[in-house]
């Protein structure tokens, strides 16, 4: 559980990447310097042993050392209901039964992949141009459907300022493909 539980988690964190604060429409965050410390809240189920819970810790604290550049590109491109959607890092196919992503507090819960590969999760929290502050869960379900495990995480983000030349920058998105038979 602990490897499949933290790739869901890590997909989660990703679904956050797209928040803001502008009401009644997709939220976006201000381009600049961002940082996310995640905190470890309650970590239990089956294969979660007593070292599972600080080696996890101590991996989202070595990736809350690294900052991510935002551009303006890709903050223009942000849209968390796009990235809910496509959630494939937490095995794809979600449905999500609650939705509330407009404006400062933004929550949402729902079930992600198939199978005996199932994973719930669920957030609420705040999310600001300049800040974001969320409660998760994620919680790997067994066939039949109960919950045999839970990750609550306590994820917060903050921007710093103007990007920084020791910034991660994820590469823009690819151009879209030119139609078939197109000039060359």
């Amino acid at each position: 559980m602990p490897k499949y539980l933290f790739a869901a988690s890590v997909a989660a964190l990703t679904l956050l990447a797209a928040c803001g604060t502008k009401s009644d429409t997709p939220v976006k965050r201000e381009p600049g310097s961002w940082s996310t410390k995640i905190t470890i809240a309650k970590l239990e189920g089956k294969g979660v042993t007593p070292q599972t819970q600080p080696g996890m810790q101590q991996m989202f604290d070595a990736m809350s050392s690294m900052t991510v550049c935002v551009t303006p590109e890709a903050s223009a491109r942000e849209d968390i209901g796009h990235n809910l959607e496509g959630a494939s890092g937490a095995g794809g196919n979600c449905k999500f039964d609650q939705r509330d992503l407009n404006g400062e507090a933004i929550s949402f819960s729902g079930t992600c992949g198939e199978g005996t590969h199932q994973v719930r999760m669920s957030a609420t929290g705040t999310s600001g141009a300049t800040a974001q502050d969320m409660t998760m869960k994620v919680e790997p379900l067994g066939a039949d459907g109960a919950p045999e495990g839970i990750m609550e995480m306590h994820v917060v983000t903050t921007r710093s300022g103007a990007c920084k030349p020791t910034d991660i920058t994820p590469p823009a998105a690819p151009a879209p493909a030119a139609p078939a038979g197109a000039a060359k």
